[in-house]
Order: C-alpha cells, then sequence, then structure tokens
C-alpha cells in the first residue's frame, strides 16, 4: 500500500513537470519579488524556467528599483545569452542610479564590453563618481571575474579552437595520458593533465539526511535517499585551460591495451577506448570540490556519474590515439575524466582534473 501511494504522488509530481512552462521576463520576476517569494526560490524558477530577460541598461535598472537583489540579478544574467555590449555611458547609467557594486561587475563580467579606457574616457568616469574599484575593471575586464561566485568565469571573448587541426605526431605526447591541445601556441602544444586519484566518500548533505527523513515518514520509505560523493583537496585544479571548446587527446599503451588488469594503477595499460573515461563537472565546496557517484533509498541503489556528465564525441586516430572533442560549447567550471569502470568504485578513482576558464555561463 505504501508503494502503491508513492507511485500515486510519483505520477502526480511527473504530470505538474510535464505541462508546459511559462516563459519568465522581467515583469514575472518583479511580481515574484512584490508577492515576497524567497529569493532562493526566485532563482530556482530562473534555472529551471525557460526565459526573455531584458538586461539592458535600462532593465537592470528598473529591476533593481522594484526590489530585485543581486543574487537575483546574477541569476537572470547567468541564463541570458548575449546580453548588449556595455559601453563608459552604461557603468555610468548604472552608478548614477545607484545599482549596487556587484550587479555592476557581474554586469561588466557576463556582456562583452566595449570600453573606452582613453585619458578622456577615464576623466569621463571620475567625473560621474564612478568607484575607483569599478574603473580598475573597466581598463581590465577580467577582474571582474575575481568577485564572481564563479571565479572560473572571465571577461571578454576568446578566440575559438579550430576543430580541424591535424593530429599531432606521436613525439608530441610521449606517453600515454591525456593532453590538452594548446592552440594558441606555435607551433601547437600539446599539454599532459596530471592525474590525482581519491578514495575519499562522502554519504550525502544534510540537506539530504533532512530530505530523506521527511520522505521517510510521509510515505513510510526513504525515497530522496542519500548521495555518494567522492572528495578532492582545493576548490580549483593546478591545471587550467582558457578555451570555449577545448580538444584534447588520449594516449593508450599498444601492449595489450584490452586486458582490464591493474587498472586503477596503470590506467592507459589497460583501458579499451574513451568509451571507458566519463568527463563531470566538479563542484567546488568550501574546503575543496566534489561529485556524485550513486544514491542509495530504501527503493532503490544505483551507482554511476548521472549527475553532471559532460558528452563528448572521440575519434580514433590510430589504435594507440583518440581525439576528444565536443559538438558545443563547454561553461567554465571545474571538470574531470576518469575511469569509470564499477569496479573501481571499490578503489581508488584515477582523476585527470582541470579548471575551464571561459565566458561562457552555466545555468546549473
Amino acid at each position: 500500500m505504501k508503494l502503491k501511494h508513492y507511485l500515486q504522488w510519483l505520477l502526480f509530481a511527473l504530470s505538474n513537470t510535464a505541462q508546459t512552462q511559462e516563459t519568465l521576463t522581467n515583469q514575472s520576476i518583479v511580481s515574484l519579488v512584490k508577492a515576497k517569494i524567497s529569493a532562493e526560490l526566485i532563482i530556482d524558477k530562473i534555472k529551471v524556467s525557460p526565459t526573455n530577460f531584458d538586461l539592458t541598461t535600462k532593465g537592470v535598472i528598473e529591476l533593481t528599483k522594484e526590489g530585485a537583489k543581486g543574487n537575483i540579478l546574477e541569476a537572470m544574467m547567468l541564463t541570458s545569452d548575449n546580453l548588449p555590449i556595455l559601453r563608459n555611458q552604461d557603468i555610468i547609467d548604472l552608478h548614477l542610479n545607484r545599482i549596487p557594486k556587484d550587479v555592476i561587475l557581474n554586469k561588466i563580467m557576463y556582456s562583452e564590453c566595449n570600453f573606452n579606457t582613453t585619458v578622456e574616457g577615464m576623466v569621463e568616469l571620475k567625473n560621474s563618481k564612478v568607484p575607483d574599484a569599478v574603473v580598475k575593471v573597466v581598463m581590465d575586464p577580467k577582474r571582474a571575474s575575481k568577485v564572481s561566485r564563479n571565479p572560473n568565469l572571465i571577461a571578454g571573448n576568446l578566440p575559438p579552437h579550430p576543430q580541424d587541426l591535424p593530429p599531432p605526431p606521436r613525439g608530441a605526447m610521449p606517453e600515454p595520458g591525456i593532453y590538452y591541445e594548446d592552440f594558441l601556441k606555435k607551433p601547437v602544444k600539446y599539454d599532459q593533465l596530471e592525474p590525482t586519484t581519491s578514495n575519499n566518500t562522502k554519504q550525502g548533505s544534510a540537506g539530504e539526511a533532512i530530505g530523506g527523513a521527511v520522505s521517510q515518514s510521509k510515505l513510510g520509505v526513504n525515497v530522496v535517499g542519500t548521495k555518494q560523493r567522492i572528495g578532492l583537496v582545493n576548490p580549483s585544479a593546478n591545471f587550467v585551460i582558457q578555451d570555449n571548446r577545448p580538444v584534447f587527446y588520449m594516449v593508450f599503451e599498444g601492449n595489450a591495451r584490452k586486458k582490464m588488469d591493474d587498472v586503477a594503477e596503470s590506467v592507459f595499460g589497460g583501458v579499451a577506448s574513451p568509451n571507458d573515461f566519463t568527463l563531470i563537472g566538479v563542484k567546488p565546496k568550501q574546503s575543496g570540490r566534489d561529485f556524485v557517484i550513486g544514491q542509495t533509498s530504501d527503493l532503490s541503489s544505483k551507482s554511476g556519474f548521472s549527475e553532471g556528465a559532460i558528452p563528448f564525441r572521440f575519434k580514433k586516430i590510430s589504435n594507440t590515439l583518440y581525439k576528444i572533442y565536443f559538438e558545443e560549447d563547454i561553461a567554465a567550471a571545474e571538470y574531470a575524466f576518469f575511469y569509470n569502470k564499477g569496479s573501481e568504485f571499490t578503489s581508488s578513482l584515477k582523476l585527470f582534473d582541470f579548471s575551464l576558464r571561459n565566458n561562457v555561463k552555466g545555468t546549473k
């Protein structure tokens, strides 16, 4: 009977989700703010809804005057593509209308900028009493990323990564591993990602524990469950890439490639193809990073990298060389490649992590 009630509840939830979602506009956000809906709920609504926001300078000023706070405005910016180009006059107008400094800095970081940084331009900003902290960012928009909640986001456009460069000579990658194609170097350079391991498994979070307890008290079963997480030290990887759509190469050993012996100790001596790897987004925390490898509840148990997995394509160049590429730009974030065979979850995981920096905004 409990299972029947749970299935009825689940069907009800799915039917609600299936309904056509409304497109959020500036007026939608104003209505939510006026109704005193919490900022957290408004941000969650923005993340899961289609949007059509007006984030021109005028639009941001009107939203702020209607009570939209900086964290709501940032969420709106993160879900909006092709924000209007910013110029000196936009910065002056935002400041004169008492838009908070953090909102102005986010607007700079998430927008394409065409500032006048001549002496005349700087004098104009100073005469308008624009704070020095903002003027510094106008002079170098990349400074804005230092105050962002996503430090991987940088201002300005990066040159596109050519997707048709010829395969590297074998001597460019002297040993098995994963290599990033640094196309900005002349000639092109192939930099190897350093491996790291982790067996730091954590059982969920306080929020998940509370959610599980609530579901158990209402339904008699723990529907939400507890997530199994793997932790990594440091909030950011040492290997930094500035690219919108990076290209990698995987080099495998030629002898006994398809034998799956001692994979944890020697990954590239036992892997069959890039299909044996997963690329996943790694979430920064206050003391490091983590990602989910499974979830258990009273109804089910599953393992695998279902959260944050990033699809990639690959092309076989030779028996030991594969090109890894993407069909669309990848959001600025922390990532890691790793061997994803289920048997490896019982031992230390071999990871190849990197920090991707660009102006591509994620929605999570």
